[in-house]
């Protein structure tokens, strides 16, 4: 792993006098804020200006500069940090070690062609997904957590890295939806970006399964279905 002493500090002057927790999540959530397509500017601009009122902006400023030079080659420092000052195994929050990830991927991915999907239905901090996109980085990345908090690293860890898919906010085993986020990149001045939109209708999802109507005759063997739809690289799908 990556040695994460700096980003460490770094994470500490900025939660002074907070909970730690609430720190994280703070932190988290500036991170995102200038990746997301916002529905109108003035929400977008209001979203911005919250961060630039933040008291403590230049260390989170730092902070941010640090995660991104320690994230290179797919690495998941912002998982790393989250576990070792923050969750510290609360709920099993043990993600699984880096090397067991490129293990698993390289034995299951055979044949990494472009536009392939990967799912990880309990993906943590998208570790799984990483390993993936080392051996393919234009794969489709799919995962899926019941914890907010995870989904929404394993969003800024495909964001670091400018890779496309979904990660989903949901209960996998009882097919609850909560909130999803499409990433992908968008063109814009000659440059691809990366982005995210975040949505709340399951319908929108292709990792939610869309039950059959009744008038549906099920497939035998299948009791749901995912919503088709194909991927362009480059763009936000």
């Amino acid at each position: 792993m990556t040695d994460i002493a700096k980003l460490r500090s770094l994470f500490a002057s900025y939660a002074y006098a907070k909970n730690y927790a609430t720190a994280f999540s703070d932190m988290l959530d500036s991170f995102l804020i200038p990746f997301r397509i916002f529905d109108t500017a003035s929400e977008r601009e209001a979203k911005l200006a919250e961060v630039a009122a933040d008291p403590k902006k230049e260390t989170l400023f730092a902070f941010l500069d640090e995660l991104g030079e320690r994230s290179e080659g797919f690495r998941d420092t912002l998982g790393e940090l989250y576990v070792q000052e923050v969750s510290k195994g609360h709920n099993g929050q043990y993600f699984t070690p880096e090397h067991v990830c490129d293990l698993m991927a390289s034995i299951t991915i055979a044949i990494p062609e472009d536009g392939k999907t990967v799912l990880d239905p309990a993906c943590g901090s998208g570790r799984m997904l990483l390993a993936a996109a080392k051996i393919n980085r234009n794969l489709v990345l799919y995962g899926a957590d019941v914890d907010t908090v995870c989904c929404k690293i394993a969003v800024a860890n495909m964001l670091l890295q400018s890779l496309k898919g979904e990660i989903a906010h949901m209960d996998s085993l009882s097919n609850t939806f909560f909130t999803g986020y499409r990433i992908g990149t968008i063109l814009h001045n000659g440059h691809h970006h990366p982005c995210f939109r975040q949505f709340s209708r399951p319908e929108e999802s292709r990792i939610w399964l869309k039950l059959p109507r009744k008038e549906e005759k099920p497939i035998p063997g299948k009791s749901a279905v995912f919503p088709p739809g194909d991927v362009k690289q480059g763009t936000l799908f």
